[in-house]
């Protein structure tokens, strides 16, 4: 009789399925791709497969490490699979991400990609972005956080905040810049929205990411899930 595999397991395996020996592959960041990765990278073993695998955070490579996994720096814009999660996702399959800190890291990998697999929780889809009060992170430079704040307030955004930590110190990215999350009406075009953003002096990075093609895993309450795709 066959092991019957938990919506977990099921998941890992499909999300490990075709990596080949010796393929790149990106990690995001958070505790969604913390607790499939170790179902990854069992299958895989069980196939003889190891992969070359790039995270986003030191978060991540640590649990990295602790499978005793091959890490890399990115070195290549040729990445087979990207595993990741998402802070919110709407009607269209775009993107917020970035709640982690990560988001600048995320993008590159996420851009060095054809196979962007994002797992999220059912409880994070919504019609638009924002929706819900869900703020867009944003990686801006110490110097510029005063002026980015002010443009951002003019570009539409109805609060900005300083990310703080449970201390109420400033949270900083790995790149060294500040964190904001800036809160806007529900986003009709987010692509354009992020363009609009991105052109302020200062502004590293967005947490408004148009992946395409991508595959979303819609997590259920029950733990099964359902894939939704966007081509390019």
């Amino acid at each position: 009789m066959s092991e019957k595999l938990s919506p977990s397991d099921r998941l890992g395996k499909e999300l490990a399925a075709g990596i080949k020996d010796g393929e790149i592959v990106g990690l995001g960041s958070g505790s969604t791709v913390a607790r499939l990765l170790p179902v990854m990278v069992k299958d895989m073993r069980e196939r003889g497969v190891e992969a070359v695998w790039v995270p986003t955070s030191l978060q991540i490579q640590l649990v990295a490490q602790e499978l005793s996994l091959r890490v890399a720096p990115l070195t290549s814009p040729n990445v087979v699979k990207v595993v990741d999660g998402a802070d919110q996702v709407d009607g269209k399959l775009n993107l917020i991400k970035g709640g982690g800190g990560a988001l600048l890291k995320e993008k590159v990998l996420l851009s060095s990609t054809k196979n962007a697999a994002i797992v999220a929780d059912e409880k994070k889809f919504a019609e638009r972005l924002c929706t819900n009060d869900v703020r867009v992170p944003i990686e801006v430079t110490p110097f510029a956080r005063e002026t980015a704040t002010s443009r951002l307030k003019a570009a539409g955004s109805k609060d900005v905040r300083i990310r703080v930590d449970q201390r109420g110190y400033p949270c900083y990215s790995e790149n060294g810049n500040m964190l904001l999350d800036a809160l806007f009406a529900p986003i009709e075009r987010p692509e354009q929205l992020e363009r609009d953003l991105k052109v302020i002096p200062g502004i590293v990075e967005v947490g408004i990411f148009v992946i395409r093609p991508i595959t979303v895993y819609k997590i259920r309450p029950d733990g099964g899930y359902e894939s939704l795709k966007s081509g390019a």
